[in-house]
């Protein structure tokens, strides 16, 4: 009977023990397993100050300066540094499956005469370059030749992401660093706020009953709203609707600064986006999503809080009744 009891703890013990061996033995399989792709760069990441890629309708030159990258074309146009970093690190991992030697580099097509994509990266003296060719659709390998001319095979998968484009790299911009807390006035078109103490009022109507969601919509679209891209060397403003603006708005701030940014027509690259010039960036234009600009969309009649309204005619109805001091007043006159 005992060993009848302890039965179901040998098999258990047993159980364990195979499926340790099993675990050990699949350990020692994947140790065993080496990577056999090739790296096609020698340089290191950190080491790359320059790197150019072009294809696939792109054709990006970026340097590495002491205040971080930036487009050899076009040095003034904000990059987002984490984006652009971790694309070089990519050009420099990039790897091959293989390397095309005996049969296999006489049975290789031609070399195109317009191909597919180029690559230069540079690290002081040091260049590494690259030629993706043609497309070999059923292994899903592009034929890439370094400047040696040896030609290797690199997944499709692996060349997709590579061919970023400066917006794509584009780093989004504030129009200030101000928040609501500094906010005094405004203007929009021929509207003019005051704002105290957090309430907004029609400068020259106080009392004009405001619905202050819209109002303040409208100054935090200014302050919190970001740009899709900017033009470092615009035209005249008639080229983006900006000499006729549909829109045009100021922040006067407690500090004694202003902000007038005004909206222009829709970007001839993406509808989407409009135009907008920012007092405080005289020399560029930005665009902006276009949806930002129904937020002034506004008239005073549009801006009209019905509510507050009935509240206060509620009220001065009370005051009436009670013309000593108000309700309060009067209830406070009732005998226990």
């Amino acid at each position: 009977m005992k060993n009848k009891k302890f039965l179901p703890l040998v098999i258990l013990v047993g159980v364990v023990a195979l499926l340790g061996i099993l675990l050990a033995v699949l350990t020692l399989h994947g140790e065993a397993e080496t990577d056999t792709t090739l790296p096609l760069c020698d340089l290191a990441a950190d080491d790359i100050d320059a790197l150019s890629y072009a294809g696939n309708n792109v054709e990006v030159s970026l340097l590495k300066g002491s205040d971080g990258w930036l487009l050899a074309d076009d040095p003034s146009l904000p990059l987002d540094q984490t984006k652009v970093q971790s694309l070089v690190e990519d050009y420099a991992n990039l790897k091959a499956q293989r390397k095309l030697e005996g049969n296999d580099l006489a049975e290789l097509p031609a070399k195109s005469d317009t191909p597919q994509m180029t690559i230069t990266l540079g690290a002081g003296e040091q260049t590494v370059d690259l030629t993706v060719d043609q497309l070999n659709s059923v292994a899903d390998v592009y034929y890439v030749y370094d400047e040696s001319g040896a030609a290797y095979t690199v997944r499709r998968s692996d060349l997709a992401t590579l061919s970023k484009s400066p917006r794509d790299l584009y780093k989004a911009q504030t129009l200030t660093d101000k928040t609501t807390d500094d906010v005094a006035a405004m203007q929009v078109n021929d509207l003019t706020f005051t704002c105290t103490d957090g309430i907004w009022t029609l400068t020259d109507d106080p009392d004009y009953a405001l619905t202050q969601s819209s109002v303040r919509k409208m100054a935090g679209t200014i302050l919190e709203m970001q740009t899709a891209w900017t033009i470092t060397a615009p035209d005249a403003d008639s080229a983006y609707g900006l000499d006729a603006p549909d829109v045009t708005a100021t922040l006067s701030f407690t500090d004694g600064t202003s902000l007038t940014v005004r909206f222009g027509t829709a970007s001839a690259s993406d509808d989407s986006l409009c135009y907008l010039a920012s007092s405080d960036a005289p020399t560029l234009v930005y665009e902006v999503n276009a949806d930002h600009k129904s937020a002034f969309a506004v008239t005073k009649e549009s801006l009209h809080d019905d509510t507050a309204t009935a509240e206060t005619a509620a009220d001065t109805d009370v005051v009436a009744q009670y013309p000593v001091g108000g309700e309060n007043d009067y209830a406070d006159s009732l005998p226990d």
